[in-house]
């Protein structure tokens, strides 16, 4: 072997755990995933969770071939072969009855149904009931070949006729010594459903954070929580809303399974004594199995046909985010794990929907101008470049329209900066409201704006342009005198075959504009 080589499987034997090879090895020996769990003393959540990271560090797609990698990188030993075609060597199974497991006993043969070292031969359920015919005679039982007999009854009689009956070299465990294995086995059995319980619950955390963890927009992380809300609770409706703080108002951010008319209510108060008012009053989530049955219910709810609901208010330390609801057009009963769970998501919901929103408002103060609220120059300039790439390659049209504003210098000397600004704010507000969804309005630089507009043809740009000058012309946009506009429209790929020359056509033309009189458009 190469120095290359065993510096090689160096690093690869580093990679898995010795729990992980554990798993890797009864993986090899053909165990299934709650058996590996008993073993090892962990659920099968756990041991799939482990799996999922032992095939991606062996860059395998499966668990065969996750066993193949290991033992061709030498974490893991070949299965030994037998000339003689003998099978490998098993473990054999402890054989047990159990005898009187009546209404206090009855999960008992369930209970040890699952274990990979014992097999329930059979059970009689309650011995006083055995004349009658309508369970398993416990004589019956002990004439099979049983290993152990759990004898869970406090008849005498019967305890002294399974000491006669048993098989030979079977043990009894009876009285407190049966009862006492009995409720250690269920006490385990508890513990092993409530560490499955958590991890799933965090596995399903897990995934959620993966859906959402190159989603950008609140809107976006809102509506794929929701999905998962609902998935996880088996419920076909619900929605998401914000809380706005600065109009104490609730916002709409996601909704699913619910009407047209439900969607267009955008936003509305918090109505005092209502079922919203309830929700954010509470520390945990809210179940209403029947709606019809609350004393003050939601008539909007009622009116899209919801009967049951489970809400929890969204908050971080005190701070309202939201609501997260999901609904149900029947009558229900939610589990104790659903109503867990939900509580678990709303606590990751909240922090999650705050984090977004924080990146998203980062975002948007990096992209727009501070005073005007419309794109600033570097947005402007991306966008450009964009817009030019998909015009050359889907050979679409493109034009772009510079304005200025008409003698702004002059306008501030006379009426100050500040009415200078004002007249900044109110122009943005008519070229971001005159302009198509499709279009990018933004400020150049000082009071020159730029309008780029996708799919455009240069007459159809011209004949936009103008009606925008004419647009604030009409328009009080100051309260001291009229402001007017000049503009330059270019297209590609006629006037540029590039951005920066496209720009420099749109400004050259801009000037001859306001050489030409102002309040007019060149092209």
């Amino acid at each position: 072997m190469t120095d290359k080589n065993i510096g090689k499987k160096h690093k690869n034997g580093s990679i898995l755990s010795n729990t992980e090879r554990n798993i890797l090895k009864w993986v090899q020996e053909g165990k299934t995933n709650e058996e590996i769990g008993r073993i090892v003393g962990i659920t099968k959540w756990g041991v799939k969770y482990h799996l999922k990271n032992i095939m991606s560090r062996l860059d395998a797609t499966g668990r065969t071939q996750a066993v193949s990698q290991a033992i061709s990188q030498g974490l893991l030993g070949a299965v030994k072969s037998y000339d003689s075609g003998r099978e490998r060597e098993v473990s054999k199974k402890i054989k047990v009855c159990v005898i009187g497991c009546g209404k206090s006993y009855g999960d008992i043969p369930e209970m040890f149904k699952d274990d990979p070292f014992i097999e329930i031969v059979d059970a009689a359920e309650n011995t006083d009931a055995i004349a009658k015919g309508g369970h398993t005679s416990y004589k019956n039982i002990l004439a099979k070949d049983v290993d152990i007999i759990i004898n869970l009854s406090d008849s005498d009689k019967v305890s002294e006729e399974i000491r006669r009956l048993k098989p030979h070299g079977a043990e009894v465990l009876e009285g407190n010594t049966a009862k006492f294995v009995c409720k250690l086995v269920e006490e385990k059995r508890k513990r092993l459903k409530e560490r499955e319980k958590v991890l799933k619950e965090h596995e399903a955390l897990y995934h959620l954070g993966l859906v959402i963890e190159n989603i950008g927009s609140v809107n976006d992380t809102c509506m794929a929580i929701l999905d998962y809300a609902a998935k996880l609770t088996c419920t076909h409706a619900g929605s998401i809303v914000l809380f706005d703080e600065k109009s104490e108002e609730l916002v709409l951010a996601a909704s699913k399974g619910f009407s047209e008319t439900f969607k267009k209510i955008k936003r509305w108060e918090i109505r005092k004594g209502g079922l919203t008012a309830h929700i954010l009053n509470q520390n945990a989530p809210v179940v209403i199995t029947d709606i019809r049955e609350h004393p003050d219910p939601n008539p909007l709810l009622l009116k899209e046909g919801v009967r049951s609901l489970m809400a929890a208010p969204l908050t971080i330390e005190g701070r309202l985010v939201g609501i997260l609801y999901v609904n149900d057009f029947k009558k229900r009963n939610f589990r104790a794990e659903d109503i867990s769970l939900f509580s678990l998501l709303s606590i990751y919901a909240a922090l999650t929907i705050e984090r977004v929103k924080s990146i998203e408002e980062t975002r948007t103060l990096s992209i727009t101008d501070g005073l005007t609220g419309i794109y600033n120059h570097r947005f402007l300039m991306e966008e450009l470049h964009k817009e030019f790439q998909r015009a050359s390659r889907h050979n679409h049209n493109l034009s772009i329209i510079m304005l200025d504003v008409d003698h702004f210098k002059k306008y501030n000397d006379d009426f100050g900066h500040l009415e200078g600004n004002n007249v900044l704010k109110n122009m943005a507000k008519i070229l971001r409201r005159t302009a198509r969804t499709t279009d990018t309005v933004g400020r150049f630089g000082g009071e020159e704006f730029c309008i780029i507009a996708p799919e455009m043809k240069k007459d159809s740009a011209v004949l936009f342009a103008k009606r925008l000058l004419i647009e604030i012309r009409n328009t009080s946009i100051s309260l001291h005198r009229q402001i007017t506009l000049s503009g330059g429209v270019a297209a590609f790929p006629k006037d540029g075959k590039t951005p920066v020359e496209l720009i420099k056509k749109a400004d050259k033309l801009l000037y001859k504009a306001k050489k030409n009189g102002r309040n007019k458009v060149c092209c």
